[in-house]
């Protein structure tokens, strides 16, 4: 499998959103308190760094430009503007966003909608590029503010986001549209705080903000030194690990499926027993035995029916009992009623977690895929995960484990192909 380590080890993706002028407005009145301040602040740069380009001045008309306002009573506004000269990449953005701090005070919304529009986006905008601005608060404005509740309802995209129980009276929703431009679909509405860096609400932030992402992949021909004949000439069994705990949720478990569905739409399955590749899904969660969703197959049509067949366990998860399982059972079965690797086959372990696992079997199950011979890769999602874990999966080896933003991204043709190249 050198070709695997040598293709995946020095070739990172890229995704690249559209270019966009996104402004953020905080609530930092006092019922908002320092946590959930903390929290907001976690949120965007949370989908900061979902964007991948940052512009590095208002001149520069590609990749984004971000500010943030964050504001409190009369007068008193914090804020991080989108023509900051200091500002050149995401992570100088983030610094920023850290080091604000909550203000508390009472609530001048209108005020704050005003102020970032003049102040802000005004001089801050980029001819011909989308505007969009995020309005988070959690509670109604001071009356004696007089400034109007739609001031960026002028060529700008606003969502609100209302966090509380409060808007569920008409009055309040009606305040929140306006804020949205009197668009109701762009009025957003959380229980608490917390759910603002919830997985599921942050891919749906991003899916609204970039919902055509481009994936620019480098050139994968890394190893220039070397003369490495291409893996499609050469027969590969690739067994899947799909985590099916309840940490992987539903709907990215279908997302999974998919991503297998495609990768073989992508990779030369096998013809005949000395080349191409092969395909076999194994699910794990719980005490029970992993299920095997597919045995080793060429079969295009069996492996596009995985994602109509298919049932996700939502259970715990036990990837060392699988691994053990799977090197018993499906590696090598002489006489059982599994197919196994076929004897001159490279076998790849890929595994679809993010390492949060019990301890049980697990040692057992890396020392079983040593002695196999296999290679783990491991595709894992989001920051939440346990890199210890993913390394141990791939025998020490981090050019081999593939950490995308959300799970969204493997539907992504770039991603595909990039896999493709590095598993066939």
């Amino acid at each position: 499998m050198g070709f695997v380590r040598e293709t995946c080890g020095c070739c990172d993706c890229e995704k690249v959103c559209p270019p966009l002028d996104l402004v953020f407005v905080i609530d930092s009145s006092e019922s908002i308190g320092k946590t959930n301040f903390s929290l907001a602040k976690n949120f965007v740069i949370s989908v900061a760094n979902r964007f991948g380009k940052m512009a590095k001045n208002i001149s520069d008309v590609s990749g984004s430009r971000l500010g943030v306002v964050q504001y409190s009573h009369q007068g008193a506004v914090q804020a991080i503007r989108m023509d900051d000269r200091g500002i050149t990449s995401v992570t100088s953005f983030n610094t920023k966003v850290k080091a604000m701090e909550w203000i508390a005070g009472g609530t001048w919304t209108p005020s704050a909608l005003k102020y970032t529009y003049d102040h802000l986006i005004e001089p801050g905008r980029r001819g011909r590029t989308k505007v969009v601005a995020i309005v988070i608060t959690d509670g109604r404005y001071d009356p004696k503010d007089l400034d109007n509740l739609g001031a960026l309802c002028n060529g700008v995209d606003v969502y609100a986001i209302a966090i509380g129980d409060m808007f569920d009276s008409g009055a309040e929703r009606q305040n929140l549209e306006r804020i949205a431009c009197n668009m109701g679909d762009r009025v957003k509405t959380l229980s608490v705080y917390a759910e603002l860096t919830a997985e599921e609400f942050l891919e749906e932030i991003e899916q609204i903000l970039c919902p055509e992402p481009e994936m620019i992949c480098p050139d994968l021909k890394c190893a220039s030194d070397l003369s490495l004949a291409p893996l499609i000439q050469r027969p590969v069994d690739i067994l899947f690990f799909i985590d099916g705990s309840e940490r992987t949720g539903g709907r990215n478990f279908i997302s999974i499926l998919h991503f297998i569905e495609r990768l073989s739409q992508s990779i030369p399955l096998s013809k005949e027993v000395s080349s191409g590749a092969r395909f076999a899904v194994l699910q794990f969660g719980g005490e029970q035995d992993p299920e095997v969703l597919l045995d080793f197959s060429n079969n295009r049509r069996k492996i596009s029916s995985l994602v109509s067949n298919a049932v996700y366990r939502d259970s715990s998860s036990t990837l060392g009992s699988a691994i053990l399982y799977a090197t018993e059972k499906l590696v090598s079965n002489p006489g059982g009623r599994f197919r196994g690797v076929r004897p001159d086959a490279e076998l790849a372990f890929v595994f679809i977690t993010d390492g949060v696992t019990s301890d049980k079997n697990f040692a057992e199950g890396i020392g079983a895929m040593r002695r196999a011979n296999a290679v783990g890769v491991a595709i894992t999602v989001g920051s939440d995960i346990d890199r210890e874990r993913l390394l141990q999966l791939t025998l020490r080896d981090k050019a081999l484990i593939f950490n995308l933003k959300s799970f969204n991204d493997l539907a992504l043709p770039g991603v595909v192909k990039h896999m493709a190249h590095c598993l066939g």
